[in-house]
């Protein structure tokens, strides 16, 4: 039996507590579907189960699971009741379209239970019926539904060179539900969008498109720094081709996709791990400028402190030589005299300094004098004073050119 289409939009969800699920023990596939009066059952487990009331997908959560994920059961073909005698039967035959466990058990705990979901096998049953006569009549099958989908999608997307792998299932949390519970969230294409050519890096996504609805993706995952694909072994005999959970930081939870043609999930790992790999050398790209720019700024720091500590190096060195000229000055003066007043050794080595200061200044502005005078041709003020003292005009030109250093090749 194949599974009836699977249709994007949200569906409605029927949850069913206090389920007790039986498994056959010996006989497995279409056997156990017909013969089922002589199977025996083995009981597996008591929880919740859950349809959806569009793909009648059955999902099964073990009670006091904690956050273990709830298991795909397959979507339900149709359910069968167990007669018991003197009493209510609550226990229903279910067949569902799971490749390894075709037929299940369940006992309800509640006749309203049984009735419910009674009326959804028979919704189901209706549904398998009328995809199976349009099949039959239209010869529609998953592949060219794929294809009409992957040409629809490389129109659309014409101008952004999309890479398109068909024949992928997306699961991820419940939207209306517990967000541990993993449900199908579509059935489609996986697309892979590069940015427009420009001279950054740009954003990277990956879109899953249903194939109900192409108008628009169901899902868009920025391909973020740090993202991860990781295969997921498929231990459960669910037969698909291989299956992969994506993680990412910038994702709220994580999902997982799944792909019927294994040469087709390995292209899409191979492109999508290029661009996986491009944003976190772009990370690190990112970080290592980062890094140098605060490295340039320490080193700036370092300096100005190294600068500062020697400033402050050298004037605590003036001030010790200071001190120590003070104290030997005043030893000075008491040898000389030592009855005089302490104001008066105060006074006359503050007339010292002042002294000193005064020579200081004279020292510094004839030692600028004489370096402007070398550097840019310059005149004492002073000398020129004494020459315009001068009374005759040959004396005061010789004085004048001795002050800038001209000396006649003839006397004047």
């Amino acid at each position: 039996l194949k599974p009836i289409r699977i249709d994007c939009a949200v569906s409605r969800l029927v949850m069913f507590n206090d389920v007790s699920i039986s498994l056959p023990a010996k006989v497995r596939g279409p056997e156990a579907e017909e013969e089922w009066e002589e199977v025996d059952w083995v009981t597996w487990s008591t929880g919740s189960v859950t349809v959806e009331t569009e793909s009648f997908l059955i999902l099964f959560k073990p009670a006091g699971g904690g956050n273990v994920k709830a298991k795909t059961l397959g979507n339900l073909v149709k359910a069968t009741t167990v007669i018991q005698e003197d009493q209510d039967s609550k226990t229903l035959i279910v067949t569902t379209s799971e490749s390894l466990h075709k037929t299940f058990r369940m006992t309800f705990s509640t006749g309203a239970d049984t009735a419910d979901f009674l009326e959804l096998a028979s919704r189901a049953e209706q549904a398998h019926a009328a995809a199976s006569k349009m099949q039959d009549t239209h010869g529609v099958d998953p592949s060219s539904e794929a294809a009409r989908l992957e040409s629809s999608l490389r129109t659309k997307l014409a101008d952004r060179w999309p890479l398109i792998f068909t024949g992928a299932e997306l699961y991820g949390p419940d939207p209306h539900g517990e967000a541990s519970t993993e449900v199908l969230l579509g059935r489609g294409a996986v697309v892979l969008l590069d940015p427009p050519e420009t001279n950054k890096v740009g954003s990277y996504e990956l879109l899953f498109y249903c194939e109900d609805e192409d108008s628009k993706p169901s899902q868009t995952f920025a391909i973020s720094p740090e993202m991860s694909l990781t295969r997921q072994d498929d231990e459960e005999g669910e037969g698909l081709a291989a299956s992969y959970i994506l993680k990412g930081p910038s994702m709220s939870a994580a999902h997982s996709l799944c792909f019927e043609d294994g040469s087709i999930a390995g292209n899409f790992v191979r492109d999508f791990r290029v661009r996986s790999r491009l944003m976190d050398m772009s990370l690190k790209t990112v970080r290592g400028r980062a890094a140098a720019q605060d490295l340039r700024k320490d080193l700036e720091s370092l300096k100005q402190r190294s600068l500062a500590a020697q400033a402050w190096t050298v004037i605590r060195l003036l001030l010790v030589v200071a001190i120590l000229l003070v104290a030997a000055r005043t030893a000075h003066l008491v040898s000389q005299d030592s009855g005089r007043p302490p104001l008066q050794y105060l006074v006359t080595i503050g007339q010292d300094i002042g002294s000193a200061l005064h020579l200081s200044a004279s020292a510094t502005s004839a030692a600028g004098a004489k370096v402007c005078e070398v550097a840019f041709g310059t005149v004492d003020a002073g000398g020129l004073r004494q020459c315009s003292k001068e009374v005759s005009a040959q004396d005061m030109r010789q004085c004048i050119d001795s002050l800038v250093g001209y000396a006649p090749a003839m006397g004047w």
